[in-house]
């Protein structure tokens, strides 16, 4: 991991455990700035129907010297005019640079410690639901690079009926600005990785906008961390992807690199059990911890699969995995993704999804096979 996004919810909801989360680790930050979230009421409320307490008091610093209030109402009939988004552009910038300064910290007695100055300033986005998001979208970009004096990284929130119409895509990506811009960042919500695989039209027009965007000579991330993503490193995908953790940890799912995706406890145990330190290596991942395991004279299914049985409220048992396999299996996940985000890096993507191929064929695993060959498919006419 190169950078640690906060989101600014977090921010209001523990500002002095984040501070010192961030003053621990010598990794850059940023703050997502989250304004999105005041777009429809019910993304900022609580079941009662009230404002949640962090978003009033993130709303009010938005709207610091403005005289609205954020969460009441959809955010289109809250701000009234340009001038009302230009100001809360510039204020929720400055809440970014400004938010983590002076928090008192227990960690402040042991040593020295660097100043938390986010290592970008992004501008605040609604999602691009049509020509008038868009256009407000620009004007926020333009003042808060105004106020940021240096370009910032700008966030591109498109939902899927647009991200299919070709026109309306044609329409987003013409309206997308490049002056003060040092970076885009994609976020797709509704497109999970099996639906990017699955649907060409998705994963076409995902490819057609990195494409253009890329080839203004801008940096263009995306926010999904997965292994999809990260192959498209190729076509322009620049940034490296957040890890995106697409499993509950309390849940008896592992993460399986022979085929890129969770299956539940009981597949990964069909799928690698019988295997010796080699095969398992060659077929099933070739991480660092498995092959410690291995060299331990352990099977890392051992400590990966390991599971106790608690009893329900309602009298039933459950299997759950033990705190062991949580940590293990989180560890394992990151260190996988890692080594996806090195070797699509390292070596033209089409080269590896195809080694993927063959490792999923061995396991015998023909539908695996077959998607990341669709993917294989999409990068080589892309």
């Amino acid at each position: 991991m190169d950078e640690v996004m906060v989101n600014a919810n977090q921010l209001e909801n523990s500002i002095q455990a984040t501070a010192a989360a961030l003053w621990k680790t010598t990794l850059p930050f940023s703050v997502d700035p989250v304004l999105w979230r005041f777009q429809v009421p019910a993304w900022s409320h609580k079941g009662t129907g009230d404002t949640k307490r962090n978003y009033k008091r993130l709303g009010a610093a938005y709207t610091k010297g403005i005289g609205m209030t954020l969460g009441a109402a959809p955010l289109l009939d809250t701000v009234s005019t340009d001038d009302q988004w230009c100001r809360l552009a510039a204020n929720i910038v400055a809440y970014q640079r400004d938010r983590l300064h002076d928090v008192p910290t227990q960690l402040e007695l042991l040593s020295s410690l660097r100043e938390l100055h986010p290592s970008r300033l992004t501008a605040p986005a609604l999602v691009a639901v049509s020509a008038a998001e868009d256009r407000i979208n620009r004007l926020m970009v333009d003042a808060a690079a105004e106020e940021a004096q240096t370009g910032v990284a700008v966030q591109i929130i498109l939902p899927i009926e647009r991200l299919v119409d070709h026109a309306s895509l044609t329409a987003l990506i013409a309206a997308t600005p490049s002056d003060g811009v040092s970076s885009y960042s994609l976020w797709t919500p509704q497109v999970t990785e099996e639906r990017l695989l699955s649907d060409p039209t998705i994963l076409g027009a995902l490819l057609r906008m990195i494409g253009e965007l890329a080839g203004r000579g801008i940096a263009v991330g995306h926010q999904y961390g997965n292994y999809t993503i990260a192959a498209l490193h190729d076509v322009g995908l620049a940034s490296e992807p957040v890890a995106e953790q697409t499993f509950a940890l309390r849940s008896c799912q592992t993460y399986v690199p022979g085929v890129r995706h969770c299956v539940r406890f009981h597949e990964a145990d069909s799928l690698g059990r019988d295997l010796d330190a080699d095969q398992y290596a060659e077929r099933y991942c070739e991480c660092t911890f498995c092959a410690g395991m291995f060299e331990s004279g352990q099977h890392p299914f051992e400590l990966l699969l390991e599971t106790q049985t608690v009893v329900m409220k309602n009298g039933k048992e459950r299997e759950i995995p033990t705190a062991r396999s949580v940590g293990a299996n989180t560890w394992h996940f990151l260190l996988s993704r890692r080594n996806e985000v090195e070797a699509f890096s390292a070596r033209p993507a089409v080269e590896v999804i195809e080694q993927d191929i063959e490792r999923a064929s061995a396991l015998k695993r023909g539908s695996d096979a077959a998607r990341l060959g669709h993917l294989a498919d999409e990068l080589k006419s892309a």
